[in-house]
């Protein structure tokens, strides 16, 4: 094999391919980045045993071949090159790295385990790569980092009613993004659990102006955009059914600024006691909001301006449950609606511009002694 490519497109490559390169693992073929060189492409592969990568990079290939090589290694190597022509070559099991005056020689490794990703024969899913991102970073957060509930760990993706819905869940919370987008009729009611790594390395890896197609593949989900695929395996378990959690039976709903909650929430997070739960305690009356915190170090107070509809009411959070939730709308005002102290509080973003994108964050009350 003999190739010559850019250092920054091979860098790039490298750093795909690395996102499914194990770091904590006694298994050598988890710790490999496959090469392949063939039709004026290199092609990286890699595979940590839950998720496989490939990824094309355009370049000179004067002789085809393969080899695989330690992931870290290569990576280290070519970051610290020079920003010019890399020539790669394998001979007699040793890899040669030439750019300008650098040169190196490294062993290659035999890789007959790689993974080969396969794009079955099947309609995909199109999505905007800008709207895939939006949606897993508002509902990521709020998975279970509890691994005796696997379910809860991943993300649910679910084909209903014309519309996918990511949902993510803990048993305190509930994030919910759905997206009204066109889908093959056969994946009507369609409900996989996704890992949260993986659908957050991929996000990480796409940009912004390309499509994702989504495909299934027996017990695994293929994503595709650009020159990067990646097939992931769904978690086999059954989801919770999260229509019963979220009832929008209100008695109170409060108008407020995104920013001067978020920033309330946060001074008011700085003396809350993590043993009582980061409790801070809310009072809606007439056109502000109350919210207070006190721990041994001392108390706070922060009143906001807002809009009310409804009764006034008094209810207690988990700062950092509720915060998350506020962050995770993208518009300057947002929607509070409540039923009582007792009842979880629905928040969505207000006049928001995105008429095929819903949001719905749900944050459980922390009960409060009379």
């Amino acid at each position: 094999m003999k190739l010559k490519i850019n250092q920054r497109e091979l860098l790039n490559g490298i750093s795909i391919a690395q996102r499914a390169v194990s770091k904590k693992t006694n298994i050598q073929i988890h710790e490999l980045i496959y090469f392949q060189a063939k039709d004026d492409c290199l092609l990286l592969s890699s595979f940590d045993g839950e998720i496989a990568l490939k990824t094309k990079v355009f370049c000179s290939v004067e002789e085809e071949g393969e080899l695989a090589v330690n992931a870290n290694i290569i990576a280290n190597i070519v970051r610290k090159l020079p920003d010019d022509l890399v020539t790669i070559k394998l001979n007699n099991g040793k890899i040669t790295i030439q750019c300008e005056d650098s040169k190196f020689n490294i062993i290659a490794f035999d890789y007959y385990e790689k993974e080969d990703i396969q794009i079955p024969e099947v309609d995909p899913i199109e999505i905007d790569n800008d709207k895939l991102k939006r949606s897993i970073i508002q509902t990521e957060f709020a998975t279970s980092l509890d691994e005796t509930k696997l379910a809860l760990t991943g993300i649910l993706f679910e084909l209903k009613e014309g519309f996918l819905n990511f949902v993510a869940l803990d048993g305190y919370r509930v994030a919910l993004k759905k997206l009204n987008i066109s889908y093959p009729s056969d994946l009507e009611n369609l409900r996989l659990i996704l890992p949260k790594r993986s659908i957050t390395e991929w996000i990480r890896i796409i940009g912004d102006e390309q499509i994702t197609k989504i495909y299934k593949s027996d017990n695994d989900l293929i994503f595709d955009s650009d020159l990067t695929t990646m097939a992931c395996k769904v978690i086999d378990k059954n989801y919770i059914d999260y229509t019963n959690i979220i009832s929008d039976i209100s008695t109170t709903s409060v108008y407020i600024d995104r920013k001067a909650l978020i920033d309330s929430l946060e001074r008011a997070q700085l003396l809350t006691d993590s043993q009582r739960a980061n409790l801070i305690k809310i009072s809606i009356e007439d056109t502000t909001m109350l919210i207070e915190s006190n721990s041994e170090i001392g108390n706070v107070r922060e009143l906001i301006d807002i809009d009310k509809e409804g009764d006034n009411l008094n209810i207690a959070f988990n700062a950092k449950y509720l915060l998350d939730g506020v962050r995770a709308c993208d518009t300057d005002t947002i929607k509070m609606n409540f039923k009582s102290s007792l009842n979880p509080c629905l928040i969505y973003p207000k006049d928001s511009t995105r008429e095929d994108e819903d949001y719905i964050y749900l944050a459980l009350p922390v009960r409060l002694a009379n």
